[in-house]
């Protein structure tokens, strides 16, 4: 796909890969529309994006709310006529261990990871499908492939974003529709701080942007890993899964050897 030109649909831009993510597009044209809970931080972007020549669109929107999410729908065909690129971004952390999670943060969880994203594209995808093109991204996550103690509850819905994006590519491609899950590794946000976690371990905000506009511009789907060292590891748990598992009990106990609960990571209102 042409970037230059194509509006593009950002859910969480008000932070993290999602506000990166839009910077990214912008840079290489395309016509911006940002939806987030927080619209302070939305104008903030939409403005830097402006001064640079660029064109965006502050639509306040929460991917728990079907309203909202109509609402933005309506807001980007009545300004544009289209949707060419829908990122879902938006997202929150599971909340930590599985036993310490109340029953109130695994629904918010699940709503904001997986229904919300799940309506977002019922919603975008008819006009790609008159179209007969179009790109949905899902920010999923090496997560999604490789379940990790401590991130039960989120990894099950990334889990199911990645299951998502490859059934719904090979309904929608012969109409010329792509869907693909980006997996990060570790990405330092406001979400997921990581102040534990050595440098060299974490991937920047900004290569995963890249990564979701290098997605778009060469139709990469249904699947992609950022960084490619992510690869190393689902090769391992692919191929070695009792190795895998071996090693993932040892780092467990080496980053907690007296069994403690670690705090779990609270979410931005993105």
């Amino acid at each position: 796909m042409n970037v230059r030109g194509a509006v593009v649909v950002v859910t969480g831009a008000s932070s993290g890969i999602g506000r990166a993510t839009a910077s990214a597009f912008a840079r290489e044209g395309a016509t911006l529309v940002l939806a987030a809970r927080r619209e302070e931080r939305l104008r903030e972007l939409a403005t830097e994006i402006e001064r640079r020549g660029g064109e965006a669109m502050v639509v306040r929107t929460d991917v728990t709310e079907r309203a909202d999410l109509e609402a933005l729908r309506d807001a980007v065909l009545g300004a544009h006529q289209r949707c060419d690129v829908l990122v879902n971004d938006a997202g929150i952390p599971g909340g930590g261990r599985f036993a310490d999670v109340t029953l109130d943060r695994i629904e918010s969880t699940v709503r904001t990871n997986l229904v919300g994203l799940l309506a977002a594209t019922k919603l975008f995808l008819p006009t790609m499908l008159r179209a007969g093109s179009g790109h949905v991204v899902n920010v999923a996550s090496v997560a999604g492939r490789v379940a990790l103690p401590g991130a039960a509850v989120y990894s099950a819905t990334k889990h199911a974003v990645v299951a998502f994006s490859e059934a719904l590519d090979a309904e929608v491609s012969p109409d010329g529709v792509r869907v693909t899950a980006v997996n990060p590794g570790l990405v330092r946000t406001e979400g997921f701080p990581a102040s534990d976690v050595p440098d060299r371990w974490t991937t920047s905000t900004e290569r995963v942007a890249d990564t979701i506009v290098r997605v778009v511009r060469k139709g990469i789907a249904p699947e992609i890993s950022v960084p490619r060292a992510a690869g190393s590891l689902l090769a391992l748990h692919a191929f070695a899964p009792p190795l895998f598992r071996a090693g993932v009990r040892a780092a467990t106990r080496a980053r907690n050897p007296r069994g403690g609960r670690r705090q779990p990571v609270s979410d931005p209102a993105d």
